[in-house]
């Protein structure tokens, strides 16, 4: 079961100690003893790793960055993936700062009522230009996953039922999908009592994955702030609809991109999923 974030303050002894003595806030003893001497408290060695790697980043092309925070970001692509820490578009990509504008949740979803992602597409597409929004989904999404397996028993603690009500969307797709691998895998787990979340190669899971990346760029698209940017012939920019394996790193587009009417998708070098039933606007 997931825990609500704990806020840590780390204060000196001295400081924490006075801290105890003036503030309206009283802390059992025990509790105090806890604080310092908690076996999973952060330690520096934690850290390491961020700092090694910022300490390479600073020093890797200072001039970028000098140069973007003098004029700006530019970036031609807006970036919609998954919050999976295997899947960083800065990695997955290997782009430099400033190629990116980017908005990762769980399992890559797109809705009118969240203000959070439609205002990072509003700015992107109105504000920053983007060329390309990017929908990137990818295989062996938890997100997905758990739109398939059987709900958590009530009642729910708050945290499961955030959870919940977010991928409440995919698993409207996995129940009304007409692709045959979801189809397959919906009659399999038909009449059992439990269903567990599906194994990384399962056809069906992979299907599905694609087919939550397919609605997300329909949902986009269908949005009315887009409809009327997409008129917009100063600024056209197109929406692509790909997926990330994560076994070997490998991109695929699946031919859903969407642009202004009339004209010619862009090249896409990344391989068709010879899966994909969709076929581009």
């Amino acid at each position: 079961m997931l825990r609500p974030p704990l806020a840590l303050f780390v204060l000196s002894s001295s400081l924490f100690t006075a801290f105890l003595h003036t503030s309206a806030l009283t802390v059992p003893s025990d509790e105090a003893k806890l604080l310092s001497s908690r076996s999973d408290a952060p330690s520096a060695s934690d850290f390491d790793v961020l700092y090694q790697g910022n300490q390479a980043f600073r020093a890797k092309d200072p001039a970028l960055l000098q140069d973007l925070a003098n004029n700006g970001q530019h970036p031609p692509f807006l970036f919609i993936g998954c919050s999976d820490s295997r899947v960083s578009e800065g990695t997955v990509f290997d782009a430099k700062p400033g190629t990116f504008f980017a908005e990762r949740n769980i399992a890559n979803q797109y809705s009118r009522q969240d203000s959070n992602i439609r205002s990072i597409l509003a700015y992107g597409l109105e504000e920053l230009h983007v060329k390309h929004v990017v929908v990137m989904g990818h295989y062996g999404c938890g997100g997905v996953a758990a739109s398939v397996a059987t709900p958590p028993s009530l009642p729910w603690d708050e945290a499961t039922a955030a959870i919940q009500q977010w991928i409440a969307p995919i698993r409207v797709t996995y129940q009304t999908s007409e692709r045959k691998e979801v189809v397959e895998m919906r009659h399999r787990n038909q009449g059992n009592g439990t269903v567990s979340a599906p194994a990384l190669h399962d056809a069906g899971f992979r299907a599905l994955v694609e087919e939550n990346v397919k609605n997300t760029v329909k949902r986009i698209a269908s949005d009315t702030m887009v409809v009327e940017l997409l008129q917009d012939s100063a600024h056209p920019f197109f929406i692509h609809g790909w997926v990330y394996d994560i076994e070997n790193g490998e991109v695929k587009d699946l031919d859903v991109s969407v642009g202004p009417r009339g004209s010619t998708i862009p090249a896409i070098p990344f391989h068709a999923s010879a899966a994909s039933l969709v076929r581009r606007h």
